[in-house]
């Protein structure tokens, strides 16, 4: 193959979900529709401990392609929040095999309470990071030598994102779709959901409402 042909390939990136039971819906599917829009760029797999369905949440079950263990590829990572993060936050297994994906190829990301594992598991460790801001007191009870934002949308540093409450990992989402592919494309995502992407990281209108100033 010629190296013109090589070079006129689209990037291409695995995409890895982690779910667990009694995660948040809201914060799975808003990633999906960002980056399910690219297939010729990403490959997306949803993930569980044991390659099992697992139920969100809001009571819908979802199936999974396989356990977190036999993964082979991985570009990125999305933990997202949920109800059942304190469960998983006492499980060492998933906790090791979480900061055993701390490389410098892949991107680790997580949303609202999801950021609780990547700081239990040691990835945030002298990093900037922020998470939901109702529940900001807990969160980063799990992480003491991380610099908590305790006011931004969401965080970049370096090759991890991480994102406030809710509807904020779309923002991070867009976000990581400029890192990866390019701003415009971004842009052009964000139009077609018919959503104001919160581009500014420090635009976060939710944390005053939540007194963690």
């Amino acid at each position: 193959m010629s190296e013109t042909h090589q070079q006129d390939r689209p990037p291409r990136f695995t995409l890895a979900i982690l779910l667990y039971n009694q995660f948040d819906l809201l914060q799975v599917s808003s990633v999906l529709s960002v980056f399910s829009l690219y297939p010729d760029n990403f490959t997306i797999q949803l993930i569980s401990e044991h390659g099992q369905a697992v139920t969100s949440q809001q009571g819908y079950t979802l199936s999974v392609d396989q356990s977190c263990y036999t993964l082979s590829e991985l570009s990125v990572l999305y933990i997202p929040g949920g109800n059942g993060v304190e469960q998983q936050a006492m499980n060492p297994r998933l906790c090791e095999w979480i900061e055993k994906q701390h490389q410098p190829e892949h991107y680790l990301c997580a949303s609202c309470t999801g950021t609780a594992l990547l700081a239990n598991a040691g990835v945030l460790t002298s990093k900037s990071a922020t998470t939901n801001k109702r529940l900001y007191r807990w969160v980063t009870g799990f992480g003491d030598e991380v610099d908590w934002f305790p006011v931004a949308r969401w965080v970049q540093d370096g090759n991890i994102f991480t994102a406030s409450g809710g509807i904020a990992c779309l923002d991070m989402s867009l976000a990581l779709l400029a890192e990866l592919l390019n701003e415009e494309t971004a842009r052009k995502t964000a139009i077609r959901l018919e959503h104001i992407w919160l581009s500014d990281p420090s635009d976060d209108p939710f944390a005053p409402l939540h007194i963690v100033q």
